[in-house]
């Protein structure tokens, strides 16, 4: 398994690639970049940890009907997750500082609690308190 240190408030911590295709996906940046991507044994779902240098730096899912009703509506897309050490009082930050919440908090099996974001100029990001 691939090394994972708890990061600090505010660092920049994790990758995540939102697709359609999966495979096609993990084959193209495994032939581009030399990733290593395998399956997270965090979870029964389809998702793959990008390893490189033996760390786990992101990961990569695909996007299904498990997304919800309009799934097929949603692109892929690359997000990058923030580490905050008390996720509620930074949604509050995020607010009083013009940002608002895209996706409330919810809770990661043996990950954590995560929110997607967006700043006051809509640029979404996503944060994540470690467990």
């Amino acid at each position: 398994m691939a090394e994972f240190e708890k990061p600090k408030h505010g660092e920049i911590c994790w990758q995540e690639l939102n697709t359609k295709d999966l495979s096609a996906a993990t084959e193209f940046y495994a032939q581009l970049f030399g990733w290593q991507p395998e399956q997270a044994k965090t979870t029964g779902l389809p998702y793959k940890e990008i390893h490189t240098n033996g760390r786990a730096v992101g990961g990569m899912t695909e996007i299904n009907d498990c997304w919800g009703e309009h799934w097929q509506q949603i692109p892929s897309y690359w997000l990058t997750y923030m580490a905050v050490d008390d996720i509620a009082e930074s949604i509050e930050k995020i607010k009083t500082h013009g940002g608002s919440v895209r996706v409330e908090p919810f809770e990661a099996p043996g990950v954590g609690k995560m929110s997607v974001v967006l700043d006051p100029g809509g640029i979404a990001f996503s944060i994540i308190q470690f467990a």
